[in-house]
């Protein structure tokens, strides 16, 4: 991102908050409803990973996204890992990720034991640049019939996560013909997208697995 965007992002922020304080990440309210709630899930027992609640958690994710399928894990780090896991990625290979985006999104990668491979990011969506992706993969990277593999590093280039920062949505129709072209998986990394749609589709849809987060700084929480 140029500077004069971010300053032009920093700006508009401010213009909708009334004080000249420091810009919060995040401000959490909890109110009488959330301590009802929390109190009769104490009472109930099931307070850990299993119970009425977490089914009910699930259900109302899969209706709200149209995700076909929807399971919670601890937190949004381990649902990135974990899908990683479920394709099958681990040593010897690379996942593609955006430069801009928060650690997690790379350490997820780390505890796979791939490669984070750090790409562009566009300055008007914020998250993965396809155009500038696809001429890159096209100099580093050899299409084979089982996948694609980097030429310089040997490694087999697995998976593309994009990140929707603070919720905005990157260009997923593009970025799906990219990764399709070059037979490499997708996943989104959601956590901030709550609510945040691409053409009329709920962002963490697009991919194989696509992942939110509802970290006390994230929308909803």
């Amino acid at each position: 991102m140029s500077d004069a965007i971010a300053a032009a992002v920093l700006a508009a922020c401010r213009s909708v908050l009334p004080s000249t304080r420091p810009l919060p990440l995040h401000e959490p309210t909890l109110g009488e409803a959330e301590r009802r709630l929390v109190d009769e899930c104490m009472r109930s027992g099931w307070i850990s990973t299993a119970g009425p609640y977490v089914e009910r958690f699930e259900a109302a994710i899969a209706a709200f996204t149209g995700a076909r399928h929807v399971v919670a894990t601890v937190n949004g780090t381990a649902a990135l890992h974990g899908a990683l896991l479920v394709l099958g990625i681990g040593g010897g290979d690379e996942v593609l990720v955006p430069s801009l985006t928060f650690v997690a999104t790379a350490n997820a990668i780390a505890y796979s034991g791939a490669a984070a491979h750090f790409v562009d990011a566009c300055p008007h969506t914020l998250g993965v640049d396809p155009v500038v992706l696809d001429r890159y993969l096209s100099a580093i990277a050899i299409r084979h019939r089982d996948g694609t593999q980097n030429r310089v590093t040997g490694r087999r280039l697995s998976a593309l996560i994009v990140m929707h920062t603070f919720g905005h949505p990157a260009n997923m129709d593009a970025l799906r013909d990219v990764v399709r072209s070059w037979n490499i998986a997708l996943i989104e990394d959601a956590a901030e997208a709550l609510g945040t749609t691409w053409r009329g589709r709920h962002a963490g849809t697009f991919g194989s697995i696509g992942t939110l987060s509802f970290n006390g700084n994230k929308i909803v929480t």
